[in-house]
């Protein structure tokens, strides 16, 4: 007998890839085998249907970002989306991305006692900076706490960000990710690797110029992720043909990136910031060492000795990853990436907690 059934309101993964996507798809198996149904609406479709994929069963929506959509808050689009939930009617409802469709839907949860599981996916969604855009962002995300979403956050960080409107989010749930090895495999001290969709703020630039400046050493950098059709990713491309030391792979699915990572010797991410990088733990699942140059989540790279953050100063990004690559400790150091990552971000250790978190909102 199914112990709930969760409508999860976020893109499907593969159909549409990013970091928010493929954990929540992480989580929908997981708590499959743990006997919950799951059904998707996922949104950004080029065609609306409803179809089955894996056991999920998944309607397909299209999303139309007109200017009018947007100072409307989407009510259009979220009404259909509302007619689905009345359809399937879910006990719980998950969405991983906070973000302008929130703010209807923490309503319509509260509105029809469905409880509202809200999982911060970034930093971004909880920082306010000054300006009038920061105004309306604090004012639309002070109105969904009213309606008391029950909020998971990825570190402290975010937890902190939140109880600063004096509300309390229900737990502090990393992402997560399957058991890969039980052993550090032999890595390849020369690869060095960057992973990522490269939209600007992935600042993909920063990645090439520090290649270049090893443009006489033995090092092979190396990058896989999408490139935009536009004016900013044909500049990447040329910058990327022109160099003696790059070799780009373009977009490339989670197997393939799961075993590059195992014979790399550093994931470097140069992301203007991050909320917890998927990047990090597949690189720390593989034994592979992180150097960051804007991200430490929860300290956990110094802490434990796992990689480098270079907190935004990009002269730090040579020096650090001749620190981690010829260190006398490399092997340690990826001894301890894996480790950590086993103890801490693993699906049995996280989707326990989710479990846990579940039961205790079905007993309020």
């Amino acid at each position: 007998m199914p112990k709930g059934k969760i409508c999860f309101f976020v893109p499907f993964y593969p159909l549409i890839k990013g970091g928010a996507e493929y954990q929540s798809k992480i989580i929908a198996t997981e708590l499959q085998k743990e006997r919950y149904e799951i059904v998707y609406i996922s949104y950004g479709h080029e065609t609306e249907d409803c179809i089955y994929e894996n056991d999920f069963k998944i309607h397909r929506l299209k999303v139309k970002a007109s200017v009018s959509s947007k100072v409307l808050m989407y009510k259009g689009f979220m009404s259909r989306v509302f007619n689905i939930i009345k359809v399937e009617k879910p006990d719980y409802i998950y969405q991983r991305i906070l973000n302008s469709f929130t703010y209807r839907l923490s309503g319509f949860s509260k509105k029809n006692n469905i409880p509202l599981v809200l999982h911060i996916a970034d930093n971004y969604s909880v920082e306010f900076e000054q300006g009038s855009k920061s105004v309306l962002k604090r004012k639309v995300f002070s109105t969904i706490l009213k309606n008391k979403p029950n909020i998971i956050c990825q570190t402290r960080y975010q937890q902190n960000k939140v109880l600063e409107f004096g509300y309390r989010p229900k737990a502090i749930i990393s992402n997560m990710h399957p058991l890969l090895i039980d052993e550090v495999p032999k890595k390849d001290l020369k690869k060095i690797v960057w992973i990522g969709n490269a939209r600007p703020v992935k600042q993909l630039e920063i990645f090439i110029a520090l290649a270049n400046s090893f443009h006489d050493s033995t090092y092979n950098f190396h990058i896989i992720g999408k490139l935009p059709e536009n004016n900013y990713g044909a500049g990447l491309l040329k910058e990327i043909n022109s160099a003696v030391n790059i070799t780009y792979h373009g977009s490339q699915t989670n197997d393939f990136i799961n075993s590059f990572l195992m014979q790399s010797a550093l994931l470097v991410n140069t992301s203007v910031s991050e909320g917890f990088s998927n990047t990090f733990i597949q690189a720390w699942m593989c034994g592979t060492p992180v150097l960051a140059l804007n991200s430490d989540p929860d300290g956990v790279m110094q802490l434990n000795y796992i990689g480098i953050d270079c907190k935004g100063n990009e002269t730090l990004l040579s020096r650090g990853l001749e620190k981690i690559l010829k260190s006398p400790s490399y092997d340690e150091t990826c001894k301890n990436a894996l480790e950590i990552a086993k103890s801490l971000y693993s699906t049995d250790e996280n989707i326990a907690k989710f479990d846990g978190l579940l039961e205790e909102i079905a007993s309020e």
